[in-house]
């Protein structure tokens, strides 16, 4: 079969390609963008699609790329298929950046074809990466540390962004080339060994080609395995996750006792989850920060201990759970600090914070309460003022079983050290009577006696609007 026929199958099997589509071909006007631009327009039909073209200039060869755009404008042109040019400085966006040219011009290039993408409506980017590309990627993580994942190296699909060559080498496309009469431009960037991929593909696969003849199959092929045996874990992984997952007050966090019974390889990539769904990404994420976390959550309780993971996260150790969050969001939860106070307004709110604190003057018991209400009898206080607040040395709460400070109570009752000093409570002087959602006093509770009841019931602000 030819490799137009060959595209048309693994496209098939692959999932790349439905009838209908409409894709945004990036074209450089080298041998692969303008082989597969060529490929994609004889399957046009069969596939009933859609192409344009994007094409970028990296405003790093002068007069050359100039002319590489001029050669895919007028490429398209004559084919009649829709052309948008684009065009930045590298080297400046690699200065500002701080970064290598070849990771800034990676990024200004993918910005513009995805902005293309949407201007035009298509429903994925193809781009013209092949089996070489795909052999120096996996050398190239490899040389630099990676995992299973990492080994994957490019996908065929990526969301919207497809590989329909990913399957063939180099050489067949540059066969098909000379073949179709096509004159492919030659980026002359390509031949100095200036940056880590060029280096690859122009010393040291050459060498390691002569140990080995089918160094990029072999290499191609253990990506296809890692792909398949990553997502058997991510399979796993995910029937797992309703029993390892959980949220702790709006925090990201996992259960050790589930979590401590799965086998490392599903407990690392668990970590790396938790961590991608606090940050964003897992990026930054290394082996080391992995293999430390697991390690701590596998030698037992942990609780008050905590690890300062890349991107501004934070993993903490808490009563059988590992939270993460980001650094900073504990000053952010806590809205309050521990010396603000406000008297409670009886009756009427009184605003705390994100919370608002409803006080009624009831004749009638309420018959049922939840955690978020609470009520007394009122004529026991007279008319000292009672506080909303948070927590403050030598407070204490009149228990069924006696006196007892509330930071042992917070203990007792394993609430996690970052969140005791942002608990609201009702306070009278030092005598806590409401640990909301948590406590109750035994001081004075209503009875048969009792003619004015003292009724609280809190919100949040979000809630009474």
């Amino acid at each position: 079969m030819g490799l137009i026929e060959d595209t048309a199958q693994y496209a098939k099997t692959q999932g790349l390609l439905q009838k209908g589509m409409h894709v945004l071909v990036a074209c450089s006007g080298g041998p692969d963008s303008l082989a597969l631009l060529d490929i994609l327009m004889e399957l046009r039909q069969k596939f009933q699609l859609v192409l344009t073209v994007a094409h970028f200039d990296h405003g790093i060869r002068g007069a050359a790329a100039a002319e590489d755009a001029s050669f895919v404008a007028d490429f398209c042109r004559k084919r009649g298929i829709p052309c948008f040019l684009g065009r930045a400085s590298v080297p400046e966006e690699a200065a500002r950046r701080g970064q290598s040219l070849e990771l800034a011009a990676r990024g200004l290039r993918y910005d513009f074809l995805w902005r293309t993408l949407q201007r035009v409506g298509a429903d994925v980017l193809a781009t013209a990466h092949h089996a070489d590309d795909q052999a120096e990627t996996v050398l190239m993580r490899i040389l630099r540390g990676t995992g299973l994942d990492g080994l994957t190296a490019m996908l065929p699909r990526s969301g919207r962004h497809i590989r329909p060559l990913l399957f063939a080498p180099r050489q067949r496309i540059e066969v098909y080339c000379q073949a179709r009469g096509l004159q492919p431009r030659h980026d002359a960037t390509n031949d100095s060994p200036d940056c880590t991929r060029n280096l690859l593909r122009l010393e040291v696969l050459p060498y390691l080609r002569r140990q080995n003849p089918e160094i990029s199959r072999s290499l191609c092929q253990l990506a296809e395995l890692a792909r398949v045996d990553s997502d058997c874990l991510e399979q796993q992984l995910a029937a797992l996750w309703p029993y390892m997952f959980a949220q702790q007050h709006g925090k990201n966090g996992l259960r050790l006792v589930s979590f401590c019974r799965q086998h490392p390889a599903l407990q690392r990539r668990a970590l790396r989850r938790l961590f991608r769904e606090t940050a964003g990404s897992a990026h930054d994420l290394g082996f080391t920060h992995v293999e430390k976390l697991r390690l701590m959550a596998a030698n037992g309780p942990q609780t008050g201990k905590s690890l300062k993971l890349p991107q501004g996260i934070t993993a903490s150790f808490t009563y059988g759970m590992l939270i993460m969050q980001k650094r900073g969001q504990e000053q952010v939860d806590r809205v309050i600090d521990a010396s603000r106070e406000a008297k409670a307004c009886i009756p009427g709110s009184t605003e705390w914070g994100p919370y608002v604190i409803h006080a009624e003057i009831l004749q009638q018991r309420p018959a049922k309460t939840k955690a978020s209400e609470y009520y007394l009898d009122y004529d026991r206080f007279g008319n000292s003022p009672l506080y909303f607040r948070t927590r403050r040395a030598g407070d204490f709460m009149e228990l069924p079983a006696g006196h007892k400070k509330i930071k042992q109570i917070l203990i007792d009752d394993k609430v996690p050290r970052g969140e005791r000093d942002s608990l609201l409570m009702l306070a009278h002087g030092s005598e806590v009577l409401w640990l909301v959602g948590k406590r109750r006093s035994r001081r004075c509770p209503v009875t048969e006696d009792t003619k004015n009841i003292l009724y609280f019931h809190i919100q949040r602000k979000e809630e009474t609007t």
